[in-house]
């Protein structure tokens, strides 16, 4: 079983680009390469065409759709993040529980798991409004106007700890045995692999409608 645990010291900033804790966070070789895009700086171009002739300058209308719809991902991509790492910390919760054997210390980590578990439903009802749309439990399609009758969909991909999202467990014996921590070590495998997917997308999905954006929507 791969966990794709890292050390988060080097990947604190202010602020840093949605797409920053995502490059090169790749757990298995095979999994959905990630695009290197930077959300702000293509927005930005696209929106400071001022040599376009008038009638090429991109329409209100689409362009603010885009703009509306890059934000529901750059909001995303940070609660992803956070998720993240909460998944990551949660896993060294667990596999540190498998080198103790003192019941009361298990159930401690048990404890310690189950907050950090909680903390992803957490992140999500903080999460910015649009990015709730894409990643939250009552997660819809978001639907895109490029003009006329061009329209561009992005996929939600929930990811709350309920079955329908990450399906993470409470530890319900409390870390007692082996038997429940490798179940547990195995949701949370399977809830990293979701994340850097649903990260994935959603990055082609930004790349494309700045694409978009600098072609002026034509």
């Amino acid at each position: 079983m791969a966990f794709a645990l890292q050390n988060t010291d080097d990947k604190k900033s202010s602020r840093r680009s949605p797409l920053a804790g995502w490059l090169g966070k790749k757990a298995r070789p095979e999994d959905d390469v990630i695009p290197e895009i930077d959300i702000d700086a293509g927005v930005n171009r696209a929106l400071k065409k001022t040599d376009l002739p008038e009638e090429k300058k991109p329409r209100e209308e689409p362009q603010e759709a885009v703009r509306d719809a890059l934000g529901a991902i750059e909001g995303a991509l940070y609660a992803i993040d956070r998720i993240r790492d909460t998944l990551e910390q949660a896993c060294e919760v667990a596999i540190s529980a498998k080198d103790i054997d003192d019941p009361g210390g298990r159930a401690l980590l048990a404890e310690r798991y189950d907050e950090l578990r909680l903390g992803i439903d957490a992140i999500l009802e903080a999460a910015d409004p649009r990015a709730a749309v894409l990643i939250g439990s009552a997660q819809r399609h978001f639907d895109v106007s490029l003009g006329g009758k061009a329209r561009y969909s992005i996929s939600p991909a929930r990811l709350d700890t309920t079955p329908q999202g990450l399906s993470l467990s409470p530890p319900g014996e409390a870390f007692a045995n082996d038997a429940e921590i490798d179940g547990v070590l195995g949701e949370l495998d399977r809830a990293l692999n979701r994340a850097d997917r649903s990260a994935a997308g959603y990055c082609r999905d930004a790349q494309y409608l700045i694409a978009r954006m600098n072609g002026a929507f034509e």
